[in-house]
């Protein structure tokens, strides 16, 4: 049986769109779409979206709609994270959102965002990477998940930190240093022993916006290709070479590198740092990027039929 699904993550920088075809646990994309919103812009400075980021947003959902309704799928479900959760004006926004465009949106708790993403990824891994225990980081605009999984039947733990790349470049622009301080400060406070999160060596599997990036950019791809991102392992060494070199980069610079996405350039500094932080606290070895994660992991919830699924 041939179900057709769809997915949307509202994230802090941009927003996605997915429709794939499931059947017999295989996942088949039928339209693809990402529009950089900034939904989170000057959130961090007002605890309110902004109407211009709000009247963006409006306008990206729109179009998303019309895409939709071309597909007629079985299952959607329309998700929003870090911005619209923290946001004091979260009701009016969704309601203007609703009232355009039909939608009615789920707001995720940092630990349903967690959990969806480690879905998201899973899926999309080699038999030969599903490897226990399982660490995963997801780093997005507004915010970062840490999750951790023991065992096959053991449930996940993870937690959310007030760590995303366009916060941070809010806060402290294109110098490196000074996001890594504040990033090795959340850090630190948070993933204290007792937490559970990590040990020595362990293997970790990163997803979101700037991994999928630093990859391609790490690669020299023209133009993304997911094929070769999927599973590409990020080195210590080639990581502190792609923050030294996006560091010496003015914004339009790093907007103009081949392959990087609409308005990615003036984030992926920040999004990086974090990266490099997450990789000498977490993980003794290179980190392996995923190009699936929590629009996946939003699709394949909608869809009950959608049991351990496999992309083709």
């Amino acid at each position: 049986m041939v179900v057709t699904a769809c997915g949307i993550d509202m994230g802090s920088n941009s927003f996605r769109l997915l429709v794939a075809e499931l059947e017999d646990g295989r996942l088949r994309p039928l339209a693809c779409e990402l529009v950089t919103v900034r939904l989170g812009e000057g959130l961090g400075k007002s605890g309110l979206l902004a109407p211009a980021a709000m009247a963006r947003a409006e306008t990206a959902l729109a179009g998303f709609a019309a895409r939709v309704a071309a597909f007629s799928p079985g299952s959607l479900r329309v998700c929003a994270t870090h911005a619209v959760r923290r946001a004091a004006n979260q009701k009016d926004f969704l309601a203007g959102v609703r009232s355009r465009t039909g939608f009615t949106v789920e707001v995720l708790s940092g630990e349903e965002e967690a959990s969806l993403a480690l879905r998201g990824v899973f899926f999309a891994l080699p038999p030969e990477q599903r490897r226990y225990p399982f660490l995963l980081a997801d780093v997005g605009g507004g915010s970062s998940e840490i999750i951790r999984q023991n065992t096959f039947s053991s449930p996940p733990r993870s937690v959310s930190l007030p760590l995303g790349a366009v916060g941070l470049t809010e806060e402290f622009g294109s110098d490196p240093e000074a996001i890594r301080r504040r990033v090795r400060a959340l850090l630190n406070q948070a993933l204290e022993p007792e937490a559970n999160l990590s040990e020595p060596g362990s293997f970790l599997v990163v997803s979101g916006g700037t991994a999928t990036s630093l990859a391609a950019l790490s690669l020299g791809l023209v133009s993304y290709e997911a094929r070769l991102v999927q599973n590409y392992l990020l080195t210590d060494t080639e990581l502190g070479r792609l923050v030294n070199r996006l560091a010496s980069l003015s914004r339009d610079q790093r907007e103009a590198l081949p392959g990087m996405g609409q308005g990615r350039g003036g984030i992926i500094l920040a999004g990086a740092v974090i990266l490099q932080e997450l990789q000498r606290t977490l993980a003794g070895q290179p980190l392996l990027v995923s190009d699936a994660g929590l629009l996946e992991g939003i699709l394949l919830s909608g869809e009950r039929q959608a049991s351990c699924p496999q992309r083709v």
